[in-house]
This record gives structure tokens, sequence and C-alpha cells, in this order.
């Protein structure tokens, strides 16, 4: 097997996990910390929601191989580009350690709201909900660079016809729709659906299309032809 053949299944294992991982993760933590009544809930069920986040947190080292294992076979047909994806990347990964750390710290402000401490309760919800709309603008802003990365990358994988393009424009076309809905929830659009039904409305075509995209990497591998070239 060469060395093209064993990137190309590293990166479609990577693409899985950083993936699933992000949606088990979210299985577990999302009903407490997303709930009106988090306070009350997320200390007394820490165990559940720190789970969640290191789940969640296994797709940092993903995040910043994929692009890693890529460059030298995209910095053949656009290196400017191939840096670019690099650098998006992994501003992906240091948004996801700061919205995992706001998570992390509404475990010590439950806490804190359960022990009371003569303060009141109002203050400790205050801050919750401080926290909470920092680590959802800090989301939004992840999935705005995530989108960003994604569409340097498909451009790079269509032009070049690594993979068949049919994937690279769906996930091209995917990732545009992402960003165009991330602005859309930003901006309070569509304000009668929540926004965890939009997020999965925008992000749904990209998770699928990353599964396929990984798939044909583990299966097939990059266009012979195009690494030839």
């Amino acid at each position: 097997m060469n060395s093209d053949r064993q990137i190309a299944i590293i990166v479609g294992i990577l693409f899985i996990i950083a993936t699933v991982m992000l949606f088990i993760g979210g299985v577990f933590y999302n009903p407490i910390l997303s709930s009106p009544d988090y306070l009350d809930n997320a200390y007394p069920n820490r165990t559940i929601v720190i789970i969640g986040i290191l789940l969640e947190f296994t797709i940092v080292p993903a995040i910043l191989l994929i692009p890693v294992f890529l460059f030298p076979i995209l910095k053949k047909h656009n290196e400017a580009l191939a840096l670019g994806y690099v650098g998006f990347r992994f501003l992906e990964a240091v948004l996801i350690i700061v919205i995992e750390s706001f998570r992390l710290s509404l475990i010590n402000v439950s806490q804190d709201y359960l022990n009371g401490g003569g303060m009141d309760a109002s203050y400790f919800q205050n801050i919750g909900n401080a926290i909470q709309a920092m680590s959802d603008w800090t989301f939004s802003l992840y999935v705005i660079v995530f989108a960003l990365g994604a569409l340097i990358l498909y451009f790079v994988l269509f032009t070049s016809e690594l993979i068949p393009r049919i994937i690279s424009a769906w996930g091209f076309i995917a990732a545009a729709l992402m960003l165009i809905g991330t602005v859309i929830i930003m901006v309070g659009m569509f304000a009668g659906i929540s926004e965890v039904e939009l997020n999965l409305i925008f992000a749904m075509p990209i998770a699928v299309q990353e599964m396929v995209l990984a798939a044909w990497l583990i299966l097939k591998g990059f266009n012979p032809s195009a690494i030839a070239s």
C-alpha cells in the first residue's frame, strides 16, 4: 500500500471521528445544558456532562490532523489554498477548546448556585446566561470558520479531481448552505424555529457528505491519475 493510499484511509477515519463524535458528545450534555433549569441539573449530572464534553473533545486532534495529512497532497494542486485550509482548521480547533471550556464552567456555576453562598439566585442565573450566550456566539463563529475551511477543501478537490466531482461539488454546496444558515441564525431570521432545529437543517447535508467522503477515501482513495498529474 503506497503512502497516498494510507493517507486517504487515515483522513477518512479522521473525518468519521470529527463528525460522529461531535453528535455523540452533544447527546450526553445537550439535554442538561440546554434545558431551562440547567443550573439545577448541571452539577448533579456533572459526570454525564463531562463525559459528553470529553467525547466531543476527541474531535480536536482529528480536526488538527486532517489538514496535516492532506497538505502534502493538496499543495501539489494549490499550495496557497492548502495553507489556508490548514489555518482555518487550526483556528477551528482553538474555538472548540474555548467552547468546551465555557460548557465546563457551567458545572461550577451550577455548583455555586445550588450551594447558595448567600447570593441571590438571579446572580447565578445572569452569570450562567452570559456563559451560555458566549458559548453560542463562539459556536456560531466556529461553524463559520468550519464552513470557510470546507469551501477551500472542496474547491481544491473539485478542481484537482482527487475524488469524484459529484462528492466535492456536494461538499462545496453543503458548506455554502451551512455558512448561509449560520448567518441566518445569527441575525434571528426564522424566529419561529428553534436554533437546534435550524442547526440540524443546515448541518445535515455536510454531515452526510463527510461520511460519504470518508467512505470513499477509505474504500477507494484518491484518484491515481490526479495524484500523478
